[in-house]
């Protein structure tokens, strides 16, 4: 089951605070709900695991995520990620466009498109559950990474 999302939001912090922690997975992955990276494999690839809550069933897979671009002239990246649930139940994957441009006020607006493709249980609760699953996580994420921006912001 193949879902698409199309997400902006803004800050007021510099582009460049949120290049920053955008191309670091330490500085980013523990804002996502769920998400914790367990190591470092290569120059762009990390492994990792997502869990997540669909209704009545949870999700726990095994991750590989990879920065397949990071753009620094057009302040773009582009994320994909690979999981396989940990029981066997499936498996997912995500690809993610994140653009970054600066706002009138010197704020950054980020545009994410993200692709996602779930198969196994989670996939048979159907797009919308996970469309709503899915915009819950991205409320948490634009709370924790706000928080997280304006704190690096304070410290200077």
């Amino acid at each position: 089951m193949k879902t698409k999302l199309e997400k902006s939001f803004e800050v007021p912090q510099s582009p460049s605070l949120v290049w920053e922690h955008l191309i670091d997975p330490e500085k980013v992955m523990d804002c996502v709900p769920g998400v914790s990276i367990d190591e470092k494999v290569g120059e762009n690839h990390y492994k990792g695991k997502v869990g997540m809550k669909f209704g009545p069933i949870g999700a726990n897979y095994n991750a590989d995520i990879f920065y397949d671009e990071v753009d620094v002239e057009n302040q773009k990246i582009i994320l994909t990620g690979n999981g396989v649930d940990a029981k066997g139940n499936g498996n997912a994957e995500m690809k993610m466009t994140i653009d970054i441009t600066e706002i009138d006020d010197g704020g950054a607006k980020m545009d994410a498109i993200m692709d996602v493709t779930v198969n196994g249980k989670i996939a048979q609760f159907g797009s919308r559950l996970i469309t709503t699953v899915s915009n819950q996580l991205f409320k948490q994420f634009v709370g924790n990474f706000s928080k997280k921006l304006a704190k690096a912001e304070a410290e200077g």
